[in-house]
């Protein structure tokens, strides 16, 4: 007994093709859910399939899916996903422009989701005035770099997915390097010459680009496809600096996650292959009012460059 833990731990050749030749099938069990049965499989044993194999993690579950084998930490995305959309967000790549209030929302959801590989972008640490909203903000962490934390809290939060972490502002040298290769770019930035360079630059790769937005009780998201004529003028007109006005507004906690939580529907909707609810629209929400209203942009912005 001793002598064949020794090997196992020494990394002997038997036991590794001999774990290399267990299928997913063997790893996986039955469920009954909603009145059907489905293959489920236990993060402990997928990740362990994937070491038997030399997959990463993310490869993994994306095989696990092939073989109509559900993650069980992704069992009640279903009926609401099909097999087939869950595996096409497994495979996706999604660039986060800022981990603050927005961008821990929209983090931490997307990571549930399955997203397959999240790159997190943001130059800035947590301070005290983080508190009342940013998700990954409390007392641990706070002088520490959002982008670490986050990075942190997503392989804590899904260990089958993918992280990529840059603690560094995102601006006119790095902004290609970051958005090129990816599926997605979401914008959860606080300043408008960022959000414009980032539009931008999902518009010179071609890529899916969702805006959002908040301040005081207010917010945003607004999408814009690659070949959409609408742009983020059409949204701010002339405006080339963040409104004064909005820091004094401050922004209530559940601003950014109501608005990042629409934000994540929509990535979900475009990740999936569905048609996305807000491109070339805006929807606003008043949540001092509890109003929220989707208006045309085309309609009501065009001509505001």
């Amino acid at each position: 007994m001793e002598e064949t833990e020794q090997k196992e731990r020494a990394g002997d050749p038997g036991s590794q093709d001999q774990a290399s030749s267990v299928l997913l099938e063997d790893l996986s069990y039955p469920i009954d859910y909603l009145g059907e049965s489905q293959l489920v499989i236990e993060d402990d044993a997928l990740l362990k399939w994937a070491r038997s194999r030399r997959l990463s993690p993310r490869e993994a579950q994306i095989e696990a899916l092939k073989s109509r084998i559900i993650p069980l930490r992704y069992a009640k995305n279903f009926h609401s996903l099909t097999l087939a959309e869950q595996k096409r967000i497994c495979e996706s790549r999604i660039l986060v422009c800022g981990c603050g209030g927005l961008g821990g929302v929209l983090i931490s959801l997307l990571a549930r989701a399955g997203a397959g590989t999240l790159r997190l972008v943001d130059g800035d640490v947590f301070i005290p005035s983080n508190f009342n909203r940013q998700w990954f903000c409390d007392t641990q962490h706070l002088s520490r770099p959002k982008a670490e934390v986050a990075g942190e809290r997503v392989r804590a939060i899904n260990p089958l997915i993918e992280v990529e972490v840059f603690s560094t502002p995102m601006d006119e040298n790095n902004a290609g390097a970051l958005v090129g290769g990816m599926d997605l770019v979401m914008d959860a930035l606080d300043n408008l010459p960022s959000r414009f360079l980032l539009a931008e630059a999902a518009k010179q790769f071609r890529i899916p680009f969702i805006h959002a937005a908040v301040a005081g009780w207010w917010g945003q998201v607004s999408t814009f496809l690659p070949e959409s004529l609408l742009n983020l003028h059409d949204i701010y007109g002339h405006e080339i600096e963040r409104d004064p006005t909005e820091d004094v507004l401050g922004v209530l906690g559940p601003a950014p996650a109501v608005i990042g939580s629409l934000a994540a529907f929509e990535a979900i909707r475009l990740l999936s292959g569905r048609n996305p609810a807000y491109a070339d629209q805006l929807l606003y929400l008043d949540g001092e009012s509890g109003r929220m209203d989707v208006i045309p942009l085309r309609e009501n912005f065009s001509g505001k460059r």
